[in-house]
This record gives structure tokens, C-alpha cells and sequence, in this order.
């Protein structure tokens, strides 16, 4: 007897749910045959049997003695149901069924184990059970099946060893283990046990090992897939000499190629005329790319080679391949220009050169790809003007040609591809002259990013065509006129950035109805007027304001004016008043210089020494008596948490509708370097205007109530806390672990915090801390980095000194664990140590371990321990806590794999080789793109 498990009654029930679906309302409402029985999925299940020579299920036909509400099918050969849910069967006596041949499942969700009685239906020559929900490992008894040419148990979560009897099935021709968690290493003489083999696809699992130079022993084999693995050493230079293969994908895994010895296999391959695949990304590949790679089949249609550290030249002759539809060099050493006969490939789809080192231009001939949806070449060193022949790319959905020297116009048939859907990206260039009205017809975008260029004139009106913008990015250029009020169409904005630009005249107060909008940047403008009360600008944590000298009102913690409303038909009157207010105003400020010189000249020695620029005079003080009110005598209810030279409490200041919150730090002066560390953050706040970076309120240095000394900042409340407290929460349920959207937003966050310090203020800052705690996470869970109390300005002299000859009481500038490796041999402070803290505290967000965890010891830290996970067992690395609804192969291309990189690339170490933060930040926007324009999009920010 052979019972039914749990999976084969689930397939039952699904299989009753199609069949009833088939059934017309009449014959489900006047048949006696019942839809909430079983025998629909019985007939159902009878249909996969193709052969039953002795009429083993003869009875499960359907005749009229049986179709009663009686469930008769119940009493047939084999069946058996329920007792107590009458017409749903229990068990099925299948004993006569070893003739089956072929049993195919896929798709259906089944659950469970694969039952190890499958291999007594020995005639059995196909076997599918992919895309379910199977676990638990691969049964040997499935080695019985001596007939079997197929078999398919792809996508699902078996895992352990493969058992090595099921390699000695000879007959097979097809065998998919894919996307699953199967481990151990491949068979090295598959070649000759497998001689049949057509199809061989592991891929998405854990297997390790080389791959087996037999594969090219294998006379008929045609497809060989096996990325997304850990798979390690040379690709066997003789995998083509079958002269078959027309598939080769051995992505993401961890094989070599240094001398050119090593890439001989691609000659082998280009003994193969029906290749149309080969994938060679994500891996360790160095040296030249040889000229052989220009060789393979003129049936070629997909190359990819990214994510590797080749260099050489883009092939000569690529023309020639005109049934390309995708070309991948992105991430990798290339350098050269793009050959001019690359605009041949007519059919390309996809071009990705992005981060690499081509020069000269863009050249023309890239309109005549008529085919292309997706161009990326971001991050090279390209120069002159865009071509105006991209404006025939009519099928195009994405452009990004981000940070390049490029500089010229945007032609007005670039921007006015009209088909242009998921962004266009010119950003970082030195582009000029004006915005196109013809930037309307840009209907479908969802961002636009024109930022850091030189572009010029009025935002023109018809950007308010553009139904769909979701993100809009001009800050960095030098834009004027007033914020046109055609952008009120713009419902659907969840992020604007103006800044830096020349714009004048009001605040729009359109903007405050825009219930999307996340961040909102007009700083550093010449807008003038009232701002709104309303929407976002109700929230300081989503909206920069500052450097706008002539705006007043708005809500309290902008810190405006109040605007001087005119008396109407008394034109005299009110310019009267103007001028009593700037005179009282001047004499105000003339008062507070005079008590700042005198206050200066009678400081204590120690703060003489410190010199005229570490005077935290610029901001408004506060008294230590307002201070001890706010903060109820700085009660241990207030105490927000303790860091490195004092504590930091909440304060409530003002009443009624002025009533506010801020953050009150409080140094303790007793401690060594703790009046250094004032300095240096009064130092620091006093020149950095950022939406990402922690604003300073006032500043209170003075006596306590004791006549100590007292020194304090008010800053800026965030009110979510640091994000160490919500990666590592101390007791289980104190924060909501964040998800895998939002880590990747606060990652961006911090990165854009660091960009503006480090290549955006004149001289940088270098904030010598970052790490989880020092990250403050507001109302909309948007980061913003804090505690400046390490930061050194770091000036042309200074960079020359040595970190022994600049730490005083100090020591060390930062924190085990993120501090950049080159500190601890006395070298020179740098942006660089900034970007190797920020690299381990994105792994940190990946794996929620700790650089200091005792899980690594002696041996190892957390950059290597991410990255010898790389690729193939990053999932098992990261934190379970954002393992979204995704397909694991689509979280690992689209997330884990780019963000470990990434984090990997600033944690090098040498600090000469370690990525730039504006890189940082343009790449983690690339990744919050592609998962936006991704399916399911809405899954990326859910858990499983």
C-alpha cells in the first residue's frame, strides 16, 4: 500500500479547486456530482497517469451508480476516505502503478518531503517537481529509477548533499537541482557517469569545488548553468570543445582567471556555433579580456561579464554579433574608447558599461541601435557633449549617464524620449545651458536626475507634464527664477531637491499638499516669503529650509522671523517701520559682537589656546537655567543615553503652540578631551547645512548652579533613537528590526550625510565615528547622522601630519571595529578612514553582527567574513530579519550581492583603493532604482 502524504493531499486539494473552476453554475448546482468532494482532484490526478496497462484505476471513471451525494467514488479501487469529513479521501492504495512513466507536479505548491517510494515506480522516464515548496533532502532511493531521462526538482528548499548514487543514473538527459539549498561539490568524472547529459543546471545553490573538466566529455551536452554558487578555480579550458553548447551561465561564484592561460576556454567556445548565451559576471576574473572573446558564435545574444576585475579593451569586431540583445562590461577595469561599429548591434536591448575607465566620446553611431530600452555608462571618464542621435533610441526606458565629464547641452531629442520609464540619469557632469522645455514629454519617467551639472535659466513649466516623476533632482546647478506653480501636477513626487541653486521669490504652498512627499530640499536659494505651515514642512526631519536669508514664519523650529506684514495705504509708515527694525536689529548684533569679543578676551587660558575659529560663538546660547527647566534638572526620565564625553537628555522648551522638543548634550568637562570634543562639534555643526546631518539649535557654555563649568549643545530631536538600538535592540520586541527597503534608505541616507562632508564643504569633514549608534532615525525612519564630537577639519597643512602628531588626549580617533586599519599605524586622518567605518557599518545592516561580535575571534572581522560568503552563501549571511517575499536568486542580484560589494569596496585596505563616497551614493541609488522598477515592488519592503 502506498499512502498519501500531506504534499499529495495538498496537490489533491488544489487540483479540486482548478476542476471546480471548469464547471459551469449549472452543472455545479444540478449535477449530483459534489464540488466540495474529492473526485474532480481524483480524475484530475488519474489524467497524469499515461499508461495503466492492467486498469488499475479502470473504476474511477464516471458513470451514474456513483455520482450520488453519496460520494460512491469513495468505494473504488485504492480509495479511501474520511470518516469524519465524508467525500474527502485519506488514503490512496497506488501499489499497482509501477508502469507510470511520466509524474509531473510543478507549480503547485506543494509542500512536504519527496517521498522516498517514488523510486519504486521504476518505469518512470519523467519526473518534474519543480517550483513548489518541497524540503528536506534528495531521497537515494529516487537512484532506482534506472529509466529516467528527466529530472527537474528545481526551485524549492531541498538542501544537504546530493546522494552520489543518483549520478550513476545514465539515462539522464535533463537534470535541474536550481535555486536550491543543496551543498557539497560536483563529481569529478560527471562527465563519464552522466554521458547523455543535455541539460545540466545546478544553479542558486551552495555547491563548492571546481568545476569538473569532464563536463566537456560529455558529446551531446548543450546547456550548462551553474551561477550562484561558490564554485572556485579556472573555468576548464576545454568546456566547448563538444562543439554543442549553446548555453554557458557561471555567474556569481568565485572562479579565476589571472594569466592568459587561464582564459582559454573562450576559445574553446568559439568552437561552438550555436552559443547564444555566456555569463560570466560576478566572479573573480582578472587580466586582459583576450581578443578570442570576439570570436564565439554569430548567434551570440547574451554576453555578460560585469562585476569582475577585467581589463583590456571592448573587443574589436563586436559589430559583427548582430543578434546581441544584451551587452554587460559594467564594473570592471576596461578601458578605451567605445568602437564606434558597437552601434551595428542593431537587436542590443541592453548595454551596461557603467564604472570603468573608457575616455573619449559617446560615440554617434549608439542611435542606430534602434532596439536599446536599457543604456547605462555612469561612471567612466567620457567627455564632449551627448550625442543627439540618442534621441532616436525610441524604445528606450532607462539612460544613465551619470558622472562623467561630460560636458555641452542636453540636446532636446534626448530629453524628449518620450518612452523613457524608469529614470534618466545625467547627473554630475558638467552640463550647461538650459532645461528643455521638451522635458515634458518625458509623461511616463519616475525620476529625473539632473543634478551637479551647470545647468542655467528657469525650471521650465513643462515639467509639470511629467504625470508619473516620482523623484526629482536639480539640486547643484545654477538654476533661477521662482519654483514654477506647474509643478503642483506633481501628486506623486516623494522626493525633490532644489538646492543649491540661484532660486528666488516664495514657497510654494502646493507643496504641502503633497501627501508622497518624503524629502524636500530648497536650501542654500534666495527664497523669500512665509513657508508653509502644513504637510511636510510640519516635520523638520523631511525638509532643509536653510541658507534662504529672507523667508519668515513657518513653524517654530525653523527658527524664521516672523514676517512684517505692510499696513495697508501707508506706504511711509511701513518703510519707517523697515528701517526701525533693521536699525534695532544692527545695533542688537553690534551689542552680542561686543559681549562675544569681551567674553573671548576673558576666557580661561586653556580656551585662549584654542583660538579665535574654535569659538562656538556663531550660534544663539542658551542659558544653563533654561537648560535645567527643560530638561526637568536633567532627570534620569530625560536621559536619552550616554556616549563618549557625556550624556544626552530630552528637553522641552516654550508652551502652548510654541511648545518643542530638543536634544540636550551635555559634556562632562572632568573628562579628558571632553572640551576638545565641544570645540570640535561647534567646529563642525557651525558649517554643515544638510537635511541628513543632525542640525544644531543653540549652544550653552557657562557655569551650573554650583559655578562649575557647564558646557551643552541643543540639537535637533530625532525621536526613533540610533539605529544600533534598532539593529541590536536589548531586550526581544524594543524596536521593529527595519526591513530590508528601509535599511537601504538609511544606507543612502548616511552616504549622502558623508558625500556632503567629505566633497561638498571647503575644507572637508572627516567625522573619525561613524558606526550604528551615531545614526538617529526619525519619525519616517530617515537617517541622520549625528555626534560630531571626533570630526577634524582637515586643511591642506594638516592632511601632511601624521595621526601621532595630531591626537593629543584623544588617542585614537573612533571606534574598534569601524576604525579604519591605517589609524592604528599613525597615519594621517582622512576621508578614507570615513568611508572603510561607513563600508562595515552597511555590512553591520546586512548581517546585524557586530564588527566587535565574538563570533569572528582572533581570525577574522566582518568584512572578511562577508566577504569569503561572497557570492554564493550570502543568504546565509544575512540578517533573516529582511529575507523579503522575493525569489532568493532576485534578492541576491538586486540586494545582497551589489550592497556587500559595495560595502566590501570601502572597506579595502588600502585607503587609496577604497570607493568614493559620491560613488557610494550614485550606486546605492542605482540599487533603490532597479528594485523599484522591479516586479512586486511592494514585497521588497516585507518580510517573510
Amino acid at each position: 500500500m502506498v499512502e498519501t502524504r500531506p504534499w499529495l493531499l495538498r496537490l489533491l486539494a488544489l487540483l479540486t479547486t482548478t476542476t471546480a473552476l471548469l464547471l459551469s453554475p449549472s452543472t455545479s448546482t444540478s449535477s449530483s456530482i459534489s464540488t466540495v468532494d474529492d473526485l474532480p482532484a481524483l480524475l484530475s490526478f488519474k489524467s497524469l497517469i499515461t499508461m495503466d496497462p492492467l486498469g488499475a484505476l479502470s473504476s474511477w471513471a464516471i458513470n451514474s451508480s456513483s455520482n450520488s451525494s453519496t460520494h460512491g467514488f469513495c468505494s473504488r479501487t485504492g480509495v479511501k476516505c474520511s470518516r469524519t469529513h465524508p467525500g474527502h479521501v485519506m488514503v490512496l492504495r497506488l501499489q499497482d502503478l509501477a508502469t507510470v512513466t511520466v509524474f509531473s507536479i510543478s507549480s503547485n505548491y506543494v509542500h512536504g518531503q519527496i517521498p522516498p517510494w517514488l523510486g519504486n515506480w521504476t518505469a518512470l522516464k519523467h519526473l518534474d517537481l519543480a517550483e513548489n515548496m518541497m524540503s528536506g533532502p534528495v531521497p537515494p532511493a529516487l537512484s532506482k529509477l534506472v529509466n529516467l531521462q528527466y529530472l527537474d526538482l528545481a526551485i524549492n528548499n531541498l538542501h544537504g548533499l546530493i546522494p552520489p548514487v543518483l549520478f550513476n543514473m545514465s539515462s539522464l538527459d535533463f537534470l535541474n537541482f536550481g535555486s536550491n539549498q543543496l551543498s557539497g561539490s560536483l563529481p569529478q568524472d560527471i562527465g563519464s557517469i552522466l554521458p547523455k547529459l543535455r541539460v545540466f543546471s545546478v544553479f542558486y545553490n551552495k555547491f563548492e569545488g571546481q568545476i569538473p573538466a569532464s563536463l566537456s566529455n560529455i558529446s551531446c551536452l548543450e546547456q550548462i548553468f551553474l551561477h550562484g554558487n561558490i564554485f572556485h578555480g579556472r573555468i576548464p579550458s576545454n568546456i566547448g570543445q563538444n562543439g554543442y553548447l549553446s548555453v554557458f551561465v557561471v555567474g556569481n561564484n568565485e572562479l579565476q582567471a589571472t594569466g592568459s592561460r587561464d582564459w582559454d576556454f573562450l576559445t574553446s567556445l568559439a568552437n561552438c556555433s550555436s552559443l547564444f548565451i555566456v555569463d560570466l559576471q560576478l566572479n573573480n576574473l582578472s587580466g586582459i579580456l583576450p581578443n578570442s572573446i570576439g570570436n564565439p558564435s554569430q548567434k551570440l545574444e547574451t554576453l555578460q561579464v560585469g562585476g569582475n576585475q577585467i581589463s583590456g579593451h571592448i573587443p574589436t569586431g563586436i559589430g559583427r554579433y548582430y543578434k546581441l540583445t544584451m551587452l554587460e562590461f559594467a564594473d570592471n577595469l576596461f578601458t578605451g574608447t567605445i568602437p564606434s561599429d558597437i552601434g551595428k548591434l542593431s537587436n542590443l536591448r541592453k548595454l551596461f558599461l557603467f564604472q570603468n575607465r573608457y575616455h573619449g566620446e559617446i560615440p554617434l553611431s549608439l542611435g542606430n541601435m534602434s532596439q536599446l530600452n536599457k543604456l547605462t555608462l555612469s561612471d567612466n571618464n567620457l567627455e564632449g557633449s551627448i550625442p543627439a542621435t540618442i534621441g532616436n533610441l525610441t524604445e528606450l526606458i532607462l539612460l544613465d549617464l551619470s558622472f562623467n565629464p561630460l560636458s555641452g547641452k542636453i540636446p532636446e531629442e534626448v530629453i524628449s524620449i518620450s518612452s523613457l520609464a524608469v529614470f534618466l540619469n545625467l547627473s554630475n557632469n558638467l552640463l550647461d545651458g538650459l532645461i528643455s522645455p521638451h522635458v515634458g514629454q518625458l509623461a511616463s519617467l519616475a525620476i529625473i536626475d539632473f543634478s551637479w551639472n551647470k545647468l542655467s535659466g528657469a525650471i521650465p513649466n513643462t515639467l509639470g507634464s511629467c504625470a508619473e516623476l516620482q523623484f526629482l533632482y536639480l539640486q547643484g546647478n545654477l538654476l533661477n527664477g521662482e519654483i514654477p506653480k506647474e509643478l503642483m501636477a506633481l501628486r506623486g513626487l516623494e522626493e525633490l531637491d532644489l538646492s543649491n541653486n540661484n532660486l528666488s521669490g516664495p514657497v510654494p504652498e502646493f507643496l504641502e499638499r503633497f501627501q508622497l512627499l518624503k524629502n524636500l530640499n530648497l536650501s542654500f536659494n534666495h527664497l523669500s516669503g512665509p513657508v508653509p505651515y502644513k504637510g511636510i514642512f510640519s516635520n523638520p526631519s523631511t525638509v532643509s529650509l536653510t541658507s534662504n536669508g529672507m523667508l519668515c514664519d513657518g513653524p517654530v523650529f525653523f527658527h524664521f522671523p516672523a514676517c512684517p506684514y505692510p499696513v495697508p495705504d501707508k506706504p511711509a509708515r511701513h518703510k519707517l517701520i523697515h528701517i526701525l527694525v533693521f536699525t534695532v536689529a544692527g545695533a542688537f548684533i553690534l551689542l552680542c559682537v561686543s559681549i562675544a569679543i569681551r567674553r573671548y578676551i576673558s576666557k580661561s587660558r586653556g580656551d585662549a589656546r584654542q583660538g579665535q575659529e574654535n569659538s562656538p560663538e556663531m550660534f544663539q546660547r542658551i542659558s544653563y537655567a533654561e537648560l535645567h527647566l527643560a530638561t526637568d534638572s536633567f532627570s534620569v526620565e530625560n536621559l536619552v543615553g550616554r556616549g563618549s564625553f557625556g550624556s544626552v537628555y530630552k528637553g522641552t522648551f516654550g508652551s502652548g503652540a510654541n511648545l518643542s522638543t530638543a536634544a540636550v548634550k551635555v559634556l562632562d568637562v572632568q573628562q579628558q578631551g571632553a572640551t576638545r570634543s565641544f570645540i570640535s562639534e561647534c567646529n563642525a555643526l557651525k558649517r554643515i547645512r544638510h537635511r541628513k546631518l543632525v542640525k544644531v539649535i543653540t549652544v550653552c557654555d557657562s557655569l551650573d548652579h554650583s559655578g562649575s563649568q557647564f558646557k551643552a549643545l541643543v540639537l535637533e530631536f530625532i525621536p526613533n533613537g540610533s539605529l544600533d538600538k534598532w539593529l541590536h535592540p536589548s531586550t526581544e520586541g524594543e524596536f521593529l528590526t527595519p526591513n530590508l527597503m528601509q535599511r537601504l534608505n538609511i544606507a543612502l541616507d548616511v552616504a549622502e550625510a558623508l558625500e556632503y562632508l567629505h566633497h561638498h564643504i571647503d575644507p572637508p569633514i572627516v567625522h573619525c565615528d561613524v558606526k550604528p549608534s551615531n545614526v538617529l532615525l526619525d519619525d519616517d525612519m530617515v537617517a541622520h547622522l549625528g555626534d560630531f564630537g571626533l570630526s577634524k577639519i582637515i586643511r591642506a597643512e594638516e592632511s601632511r601630519q601624521s595621526l601621532a602628531d595630531r591626537s593629543s588626549s584623544v588617542g585614537i580617533k573612533g571606534t574598534i571595529g569601524y576604525l579604519a586599519p591605517e589609524y592604528g599605524m599613525g597615519t594621517e586622518i582622512s576621508v578614507e578612514g570615513d568611508v572603510y567605518s561607513y563600508g562595515v557599518l552597511l555590512l553591520e545592516m546586512l548581517t546585524r553582527r557586530r564588527p566587535t561580535d565574538p563570533f569572528f575571534g582572533d581570525t577574522t572581522n566582518l568584512p572578511k567574513y562577508v566577504e569569503m560568503a561572497c557570492p554564493g552563501n550570502l543568504l546565509d549571511i544575512m540578517d533573516v530579519n529582511i529575507r523579503c517575499n522575493q525569489e532568493p536568486q532576485v534578492t541576491l542580484e538586486l540586494f545582497a550581492a551589489p550592497v556587500s560589494r559595495l560595502g566590501l569596496a570601502c572597506c579595502r585596505g588600502s585607503a587609496r583603493q577604497r570607493i568614493k563616497m559620491g560613488a557610494v551614493v550614485k550606486e546605492l541609488g542605482a540599487i533603490k532604482r532597479i528594485i523599484m522598477a522591479s516586479q512586486n515592488y511592494a514585497s521588497w519592503s516585507t518580510v517573510q
